[in-house]
């Protein structure tokens, strides 16, 4: 990844950039380095980046010189892909020194070393993870994340359109990115991140963030749903009542999938406003079909 664009993301400062304008990381999370500076390197990976705070930085200084400089010396040349100096720490001249001579990606933040390390791990976590690309639209309707598919020229990017006049926010149009993270969420993004391009038939391409302001906009958001925009057919039997949920399965995950006819005179934004709020009611535990059911008791 930029090396540049790691730091930006996490606030980080550049000390030391060893040359490089690339950070190579093939880890999800990073560690503190307390233990290893010890000498202690069992069950260490060396492919995390590390992160060291007040605690390490005051043990180094009840070293001697030298033995701080072996300490520093044996964890730098394991190859790390870079260590963090947090709790504002801004330089130590010592870690600054041998980063230096042994090419060493060198930063540091004005967060608490704790946080540091969930912070970073957060990144890598989305930045590592495995993704797929699906042809859509991807909103935020309610807080519920609804991913709008259909047949090109169906009205999807209308329906989000009139989506975001509603007070929807807009996250991706036409090919978007979905991660799963290491607890098994869907994250959905555009292809590049902060990018609001939304394509109109009949008025050509607008900047979303632009028209309609940042408030109408989302980086990313959790996947939570699925629409699938589908031609009014009056030979099919749709679903009336609602009791049998539909699932669509996404990288191993399952997601409510409700299929929406659209023909004249239908209003699919409010249809999809309305399966969001349905959906959103769900996960708090409410059910409509049980409520109805009551009523012939």
């Amino acid at each position: 990844m930029n090396l540049k664009m790691f730091c930006a993301s996490n606030a980080l400062r550049i000390i030391n950039d060893a040359g490089k304008e690339t950070l190579t990381v093939n880890e999800t999370h990073a560690v503190r380095c307390g233990l290893q500076l010890t000498g202690f390197y069992d069950h260490f990976n060396n492919d995390c980046i590390c992160v060291m705070g007040k605690a390490e930085i005051a043990y180094l200084q009840t070293l001697s010189p030298q033995a701080a400089t072996q300490s520093l010396t044996a964890l730098i040349t394991k190859k790390i892909p870079a260590i963090v100096l947090g709790d504002d720490i801004n330089d130590y001249p010592l870690l600054t020194e041998l980063c230096e001579k042994h090419n060493c990606i060198l930063l540091s933040s004005s967060v608490d070393s704790v946080s540091l390390v969930f912070k970073i791990s957060s990144y890598l976590s989305y930045e590592n993870a495995p993704w797929i690309g699906l042809h859509g639209v991807m909103m935020e309707v309610y807080g519920v994340g609804v991913l709008i598919r259909g047949a090109s020229g169906i009205g999807k990017s209308e329906a989000a359109l009139e989506l975001i006049k509603r007070g929807g926010r807009f996250v991706a149009d036409d090919l978007v990115k979905i991660v799963k993270t290491y607890e098994g969420t869907l994250i959905c993004s555009g292809m590049k991140e902060g990018s609001y391009f939304m394509e109109i038939r009949g008025i050509g391409i607008i900047d979303v963030k632009i028209l309609f302001g940042v408030s109408s906009v989302r980086i990313r958001k959790d996947l939570d749903l699925i629409v699938d925009l589908v031609p009014w057919n009056a030979d099919m039997q749709y679903d009336r009542l609602g009791d049998k949920i539909a699932y669509d399965t996404l990288m191993e995950c399952q997601v409510p999938l409700y299929q929406i006819p659209v023909s004249a005179g239908r209003n699919v934004a409010a249809l999809i406003e309305a399966a969001a709020i349905r959906t959103r009611a769900l996960f708090m535990g409410f059910d409509f079909m049980e409520d109805f059911l009551t009523q012939f008791d």
